[in-house]
């Protein structure tokens, strides 16, 4: 994602921002870029699940929150910083669980030359991501600005 090129609202680009680390709001989500969605990348399930499962799950709440949005008569939906903070916080617990910090592999970032050490991977499991995601759509409104238009 840091090779695209994107630009936030405020003008910074994601590849200078993740510098010291990925940072998303529930793994399909990133402060700063409203509206934009994407799916098998950091902080969700990816490199720990079967790929298209992870993909039916995110690309189903996706479609919800843009289901959502339009019912709603929102502009957009920007994920706020602090419930990306806490994203980041969570990821890191649930990892530091296991054995993944233990070692230089590539669920800690460690294939990647010069990249920060850290989880890259929602640790928690499917079903859980999936209550976790459910729940912060419901709740939309305290993990994101929601703008009307």
């Amino acid at each position: 994602m840091t090779q695209l090129g994107l630009e936030s609202i405020d003008g910074a680009k994601l590849d200078d921002e993740w510098i010291p680390g990925a940072k998303t709001y529930l793994g399909m989500t990133i402060s700063g870029y409203p509206n934009m969605f994407h799916i098998y990348g950091p902080q969700a399930p990816t490199l720990l699940s079967n790929g298209p499962t992870s993909v039916a799950v995110q690309g189903r709440w996706i479609a919800d929150a843009i289901t959502k949005i339009e019912a709603n008569g929102i502009k957009y939906i920007n994920p706020k910083v602090e419930a990306a903070d806490e994203w980041k916080k969570h990821i890191v617990e649930l990892n530091d669980r296991t054995l993944f910090p233990t070692t230089r592999s590539t669920y800690m970032g460690g294939s990647i030359p010069g990249k920060v050490y850290e989880p890259v991977c929602y640790s928690g499991g499917i079903p859980a991501y999936v209550a976790e995601i459910r729940k912060a759509l419901d709740n939309s409104e305290e993990g994101f600005d929601m703008v009307k238009r």
